[in-house]
């Protein structure tokens, strides 16, 4: 059981990487268009203002073809396949409520908070509940040995899911040597219903049911995919396949300044930053509501595509404080 297990976590996984700075594995991104000739090699080589941006625009501009499907790889990890409800995600709330504790002596290069954590019985359904909850830091009350307070740098929590155990890392570093007291409280949220759809190749430009809305394809081809939900606001969508383990970049944009972006395909660099004002290069995007998400695999074709996800109304909510007493070394 436990081996089928990590084959549910290694492969349920998914890395969204929003690339900003090119590697040497941009080099295989020459493929894209046939205009990056020259672009690609100045945009290794300096230290370009607007190089996230046109990155971004690439992405939603481009597709690969010369990548080939790989089907060495079989997914094991499909979280609408399990009977989520109510009932057992608060039985889920309440377990973490009753055992999440922080580490008493922590050691750390970097001297982050001490991490706060649960094992819990290894099975399918708990492995997704763990992999489908997010959290937040709500509050918390923390000193020094010294007596003075601790500021944490940011609300987000990084969350760390093996199977059989999770842990959350709050975002705070250079602790070192210094005994940690005090409480934090994780707002910890948790879907009970998950919706999904199949998607092909031939699905570009169709509209699919998706709860109580619907998922508008834009394009999918070769390793690109864009979509749009009508509810945005009210929906968490996600995406897995079953043969592509490559990073994939992922980024979504207000469906005004995508619209902006697919009219003007094939620029150089160059052209890119001389149409500045087109382009709202160095300002902040207008709010808008609906937004299309692009989703970009790289040096792999999917073949299909498994676009899942909830309804925001649909989630339970628990609050637990956790006590920490603790040195961090």
């Amino acid at each position: 059981m436990r081996s089928n297990l990590q084959r549910y976590f290694l492969l349920g996984l998914v890395i969204f990487v929003i690339a900003c700075k090119p590697t040497k594995e941009t080099e295989k991104l020459s493929v894209l268009s046939n205009q990056l000739n020259d672009s690609v090699y100045v945009w290794e080589k300096s230290k370009l203002r607007y190089a996230d941006q046109y990155h971004s625009y690439l992405l939603a501009t481009s597709k690969d073809t010369s990548i080939h499907t790989t089907k060495a790889l079989e997914n094991t990890y499909y979280p609408w396949k399990v009977n989520l409800d109510k009932e057992s995600a608060a039985s889920f709330l309440l377990y973490l409520e009753k055992n999440l504790a922080a580490e008493k002596d922590y050691k750390s290069a970097f001297g982050e908070l001490p991490s706060i954590g649960a094992e819990y019985i290894p099975s399918e359904r708990n492995f997704i509940m763990a992999d489908l909850l997010t959290c937040k830091l709500s509050k918390y009350n923390l000193t020094n040995s010294k007596g003075q307070k601790i500021t944490i740098d940011e609300e987000d929590v990084s969350i760390n899911k093996n199977v059989g155990a999770i842990n959350f890392t709050l975002a705070k570093w250079d602790l070192q040597g210094q005994k940690i007291k005090g409480e934090v409280t994780l707002d910890i949220t948790l879907p009970y219903h998950i919706y999904n759809i199949n998607l092909k190749p031939v699905d570009g430009a169709k509209t699919f049911d998706f709860g109580t809305t619907k998922i508008n394809v834009l394009r999918f081809e070769n390793n690109v995919l864009h979509y749009a939900v009508e509810d945005d606001l009210g929906y968490s969508t996600d995406i897995l396949v079953d043969s592509c383990m490559s990073s994939k970049n992922r980024i979504s944009f207000p469906r005004y300044f995508y619209n902006k972006l697919i009219a003007r395909p094939n620029l150089s660099y160059k052209q890119f930053i001389n149409d500045s004002t087109y382009f709202e290069l160095g300002k902040k995007w207008k709010k808008d509501s609906k937004r299309v998400r692009v989703v970009y695999f790289e040096s792999c074709d999917p073949g299909i595509i498994y676009l899942y996800g909830y309804q925001r109304t649909e989630v339970l909510k628990k609050s637990i404080t956790i006590p920490i007493d603790a040195i961090v070394n």
